[in-house]
Parts: C-alpha cells; structure tokens; sequence
C-alpha cells in the first residue's frame, strides 16, 4: 500500500466494465460534458493506449487517472497524464500522491523517461499539485478552438 493511505484503498488499472463509472468522475473536471460525449470518447482512446488508474474505496472508484505513453523525437518514450480528480470528501487522503505515484513507478517499468502533464492556467490547486510532487513547468500549451 502507498504511503499512509486508508487500508480500505484499492489501486488499480481500470477493468473494461470501470469505465462505465468514469463519467461520473470526470464531471467533476469537466461539468460542461455530457455524459455521453464522455463516454464516446472512451473507446477511441483506449484504442489509441489510454488506460485509467483508480482508487477504490471498497469497490467505488473515489480517484482516476488517465494515462498513455507517447514517443517524442526530444525525449524518446513519455508517459502523459490526464484527467487526474479525486473525489472531494477523499481530497485529504493523498490519493492523488498515490495515482502519480503509481504512474510514475510504471513509468520508470516500461522504460519511459519522463512524465508529461497539463494543467489550466488558472487551475492554481493543480498547478500547485503537481510542483509539489517536483513537476517542473517547462513551457505553455497552446489551444486553437476549431
């Protein structure tokens, strides 16, 4: 178990039928998604490798992280999180800490030498997340709405 998280907490890659419940949790990142734009999306980003981390709390998904690893020509093989929520009432537990945790030690697993990540700008709680955790942000993500 991670360091110091409730006995009743579960890590673990989501199974196929967890992803039913992710847009439960994702809305809490993204309340303007519908649920079922969310989960349109699932299958063709599991097909392109993304897979979800949970924590569970007794069976209930409490925290999700999304990753999946990229080549890069400047750094070679990159793991890339996204969509990291932790439900509010569980928000003091560092479930959060563990899901980058565990992500990062499977990083290290599968010979990747680097974690990627954005945040939004005005997002200081996860901007301050992630410094915290020795993220360094090392440039600006650029967006052009189609």
């Amino acid at each position: 178990m991670p360091h110091g998280l409730p006995a009743n907490i579960e890590l673990r890659p989501f199974a196929d039928h967890d992803y039913e419940d992710l847009p439960r949790l994702f809305a809490l990142l993204e309340s303007d998604l519908s649920a079922d734009i969310v989960s349109s999306r699932i299958a063709p980003m599991r097909a392109q490798g993304w897979v979800c981390l949970g924590a569970y709390a007794e069976g209930t998904l409490v925290a999700m992280a999304g990753y999946s690893q990229r080549r890069h020509l400047f750094s070679g093989p990159v793991i890339y999180v996204e969509n990291v929520v932790v439900m509010p009432v569980w928000r003091s537990h560092k479930l959060g800490q563990a899901l980058m945790s565990w992500i990062e030690e499977h990083a290290r697993a599968t010979g990747c030498c680097k974690i990627t990540l954005d945040a939004y700008r005005v997002n200081h709680v996860a901007q301050a997340f992630y410094k915290g955790l020795g993220y360094d942000p090392r440039g600006v993500h650029f967006v052009k709405e189609l």
